[in-house]
Parts: C-alpha cells; sequence; structure tokens
C-alpha cells in the first residue's frame, strides 16, 4: 500500500501520461506551436515571454521584442495602433482583435490576437496574457467583414471605424451610409439609394433628410483625420454623393 506521498506522484503520473512534463517541456510544446504565445507586462513595460512562432510571422526574433519594449507597438500597422493602445490601457481582452503586423521585409500579415488581462489584487492591469494567429486578409472575399481604404479601416463585425488610427463615432445608420458609400470608391451613390439602405424606402422628399446624414459623416471623418479632405464625400448635383480617397 503506498503512502499518502507516493500516492500523489502516481496520480501526478497517472495525470501527465506516466512521465513528468516540466517546464522545459513545456517551452518545446509552446516553440512547437505555429502561433505566437506571449506575455507583455504593463509594469514596468515590457515581454516577459515570446514564442519562436513570433520569427516565422514577422522575422523578429523573441530577443529583439525582449529587447525593446515598444515593439508592442511598432509591429502593429500605424493604422491598426488605436486598437493595442486601448487593450493595454483597459484590459479588453476577451474579445479577439484583428490587427495587422509588420514584416521585416515591409509586408503586412493580418493577425487575430485572443488575449487574456492580468489584474493586480488592486484590480491594476498588470500584463496581457495572450496567442496571435495568422489568418487570411478580411478585406477580401465575400462577405469581407473589414474593409481597408487608406487609412480608413471599417470593422463590420465590431461596428468601429478608424480614420487613421483614430476612433470615428458612428450611428448604425452612419456606418451603413458609409458602407454604402465605400463600396464602390468615386461612384455616385443616389438619394433613392441611400434612402432604400438606410430606411427601406425610395422616397427622398426634398433630399433634406440624406443631406442631412450625409452632413454629419462628412464632419466626423473629417475631424480625426489626418487630412480634412483626405476622405472626402462629394455633393454630385442633381445625382447624389460619392466617396474619394486622396493622400
Amino acid at each position: 500500500m503506498p503512502s499518502g506521498t507516493e500516492g500523489r506522484t502516481l496520480a501526478r503520473e497517472r495525470l501527465a501520461g506516466g512521465r513528468s512534463f516540466g517546464e522545459r517541456e513545456l517551452r518545446r510544446l509552446v516553440d512547437r506551436v505555429p502561433d505566437v504565445v506571449f506575455r507583455y507586462r504593463t509594469r514596468p513595460l515590457g515581454y516577459d515571454f515570446v514564442s519562436r512562432a513570433i520569427t516565422r510571422l514577422t522575422g523578429l526574433t523573441p530577443g529583439d521584442l525582449y529587447a525593446d519594449p515598444a515593439y508592442v507597438l511598432k509591429l502593429v500597422h500605424r493604422d491598426d495602433r488605436a486598437i493595442v493602445h486601448e487593450l493595454l490601457a483597459r484590459g479588453t481582452g476577451r474579445v479577439p482583435i484583428i490587427v495587422r503586423w509588420l514584416r521585416t521585409d515591409g509586408s503586412v500579415v493580418w493577425v487575430e490576437q485572443r488575449s487574456i488581462p492580468v489584474f493586480s489584487r488592486s484590480r491594476v492591469l498588470v500584463a496581457i496574457e495572450g496567442v496571435a494567429r495568422e489568418i487570411t486578409d478580411p478585406t477580401v472575399g465575400a462577405p469581407a467583414h473589414i474593409r481597408v481604404l487608406g487609412g480608413l479601416r471599417i470593422d463590420l463585425e465590431r461596428a468601429r471605424v478608424l480614420a487613421d488610427g483614430n476612433d470615428v463615432h458612428l450611428t448604425p445608420s452612419e456606418l451603413r451610409l458609409l458602407m454604402l458609400l465605400t463600396d464602390q470608391p468615386g461612384r455616385t451613390v443616389s438619394r433613392a439609394t441611400i434612402m432604400e439602405a438606410l430606411w427601406n424606402s425610395s422616397h427622398v422628399g426634398n433630399g433634406r433628410t440624406s443631406e442631412v446624414h450625409i452632413s454629419k459623416l462628412r464632419r466626423k471623418l473629417e475631424s480625426v483625420a489626418a487630412s480634412p479632405s483626405r476622405y472626402h464625400i462629394e455633393t454630385v448635383r442633381g445625382k447624389g454623393y460619392r466617396f474619394t480617397l486622396s493622400g
């Protein structure tokens, strides 16, 4: 009859498949996984751990990230950094985020990042732990749930719009209007089409209703864009409106 200590040891061995599985084996397992496993601390800033998969995805080594805590943002496309800023500030990591990472050769890889915020006993965010995996470009295919036009990013699943890295707070109808206008940039969208899409009615009256919505959307885009004319919603007299992108 084994002693209590011997019994516990046998139980652990059974749970482990009859063999020990220590820290070294765990690290080897994590480094074999194609996804990037990481832990980023916020106090002080820096990576505690990054798996070797980071090299396959970006060309960077774990050592590169350990040496430069700012890589948590440098790694991310400039127009997506607001999403990571929010993650680091609030720890809102239970919903996956989708961002673009920059490879060392200048190309872009789309990444879905699932993160868990780690808080101290006093509810202060101390770290972000997570897994990042490469995904196919969400801006192509049907249906595309992310639309990117220059520095304008429209995320339909999260009902979020970023212009030059800044949040654009839109109402549901304004978001639908922006999607309609950006479906084919440069194409004129009639007032009747706008009314049909927003209110399921082709009645446009004197056009005042659609003009009000266009004006509000135009102001919101211009207020956060790097240049007021970068995302231009042009009024085409007697026809409707069209979205143009410059710069």
